[in-house]
């Protein structure tokens, strides 16, 4: 499976929670809203991980959140990409300057393998 790996860091100003918050509750609803199902339909996985504090709190996480995508295939990946990258896309863009720091985002293209 291509997979995108992001790390993601909240916005300043804005705390783990809320980041979160929004990821979550309003992002993922928006992202299933707009994508197109000739593009939806090659995204064949698509998990947050939350980053969670340890240590009682005295250690902020490098990142907040670890987003994996999975695609069908390279083709898959090139319609989302497109699309992401588009006019479409837009809604998404404009909601992640709400509560990610873009300019923080580090995005891994990897090729999953699982270990017998």
């Amino acid at each position: 499976m291509i997979k995108v790996v992001a790390l993601l860091k909240r916005k300043p100003g804005l705390t783990s929670e809320e980041f979160s918050a929004h990821y979550f509750e309003r992002h993922a609803p928006l992202f299933r809203a707009v994508v197109p199902d000739e593009v939806a339909v090659g995204i064949v996985h698509y998990v947050q991980n939350h980053a969670v504090a340890v240590g009682g709190g005295r250690f902020e996480p490098p990142y907040d959140c670890v987003t994996e995508m999975g695609f069908a295939d390279r083709a898959a990946m090139a319609r989302w990409k497109e699309f992401y990258e588009g006019p479409g896309g837009e809604p998404l863009r404009r909601d992640e300057e709400r509560f990610m720091d873009r300019d923080a985002r580090v995005v891994v293209v990897t090729e999953e393998r699982v270990p017998a």
